[in-house]
């Protein structure tokens, strides 16, 4: 049986060309999606009476805490990057009539949210429902975020399109946000949502495996806690692989031939899910667990496996798209 190497070299290269935008990608989508998943556990801690996912809650929140550091240190070293590659793009994040002022608008009212939401804590232990508001300010702004990222691409590639260096509009910059998204921007922007959650939680059971010997909150506290992550992660990845396939096969209908002919491409997004089933498979095992600690080798490589499958997706979607075009 004679195997293909050339579709598979490919498709390993789309890949390791993807991996730097996969881990941005994970970073900022698993910052924005932290406060959201640690206010849905709060709020499960004051309805549910358990004090366990109070803790898990505090867990995560201090992980989006470290994933807004790890987001803001990726973003400005992708700008300086490409600022020095391109000058005149500089003028996109400095110029105030630039949307990208829209950007730091909506950063800053998640960290004035995350923040006090972080430190907090103790001091507003009795008073839930301010402690809740502050942590839902901060989740407002990371899902702000991804409204006005999809619209600042939308924009900025638009006009790329008219000039290969498209100069700042000179309007106010929030008035490129006044409009309703179109259905497009829309189901991007629930992507991007949906993958923020999946990402949060993947990223939430390698951080408590990780934080296991500083934060010992005990046995019975990892039985439940691990368990309840893995759900977490599972449960958003599930919807995200049905709208990424759902996304994929609107572009190649009526083609889907397409994918037997381009073996790379086919190679690329089959390695992508393969991954993602991989991981799943983990969860749902960590889940049914009596003793879920066993499987912290699984929780602590999901991040990275993800990472890879992200990548690996993004070049499949990418070499579609280009095949596609011709």
């Amino acid at each position: 049986m004679n195997i293909p190497m050339e579709p598979i070299r490919l498709a390993g290269l789309l890949t390791v060309q993807m991996l730097p935008k996969a881990v941005v990608d994970f970073t900022t989508l698993a910052a924005i999606g932290a406060p959201i998943l640690a206010v849905i556990l709060e709020i499960t801690a004051k309805a549910r009476k358990k004090i366990f996912y109070d803790k898990l809650a505090q867990q995560v929140t201090a992980l989006s805490l470290i994933l807004y550091t790890l987001f803001i240190l990726c973003i400005g070293g992708a700008a300086a990057y490409f600022c020095q590659k391109l000058p005149w793009l500089k003028d996109w994040f400095i110029n105030p009539s630039s949307p990208v002022m829209m950007f730091y608008v909506t950063l800053a009212v998640a960290l004035l949210g995350l923040i006090p939401y972080k430190y907090t804590w103790k001091a507003l232990k009795k008073n839930k429902p301010a402690h809740v508001s502050l942590g839902i300010l901060g989740m407002l702004g990371g899902t702000a975020s991804i409204h006005v990222a999809t619209v600042i691409m939308k924009q900025f590639f638009t006009m790329q399109t008219q000039s290969a260096t498209p100069e700042v509009p000179q309007i106010p910059f929030y008035t490129h946000f006044c409009q309703m998204p179109d259905n497009a921007s829309l189901c991007l922007a629930g992507i991007y949502l949906i993958m923020a959650l999946s990402f949060a939680a993947t990223a939430s059971g390698f951080y408590l495996v990780l934080r296991r010997n500083k934060d010992d909150f005990g046995r019975d506290y990892y039985k439940f806690s691990l368990p309840v992550i893995s759900r977490c992660a599972l449960a958003p990845t599930i919807v995200l692989l049905t709208a990424v396939a759902g996304v994929i096969y609107y572009m190649v209908n009526p083609n889907f031939d397409l994918l037997y002919k381009d073996l790379t491409s086919a190679v690329t997004l089959g390695s992508s899910l393969f991954l993602i089933l991989v991981c799943c498979a983990v969860w749902v095992v960590t889940w049914k667990s009596e003793t879920p600690m066993r499987h912290k080798i699984g929780l602590s490589f999901a991040p990275f496996l993800i990472i890879i499958a992200h990548a690996a997706l993004l070049g499949g979607a990418m070499k579609v798209y280009l095949t596609m075009a011709q």
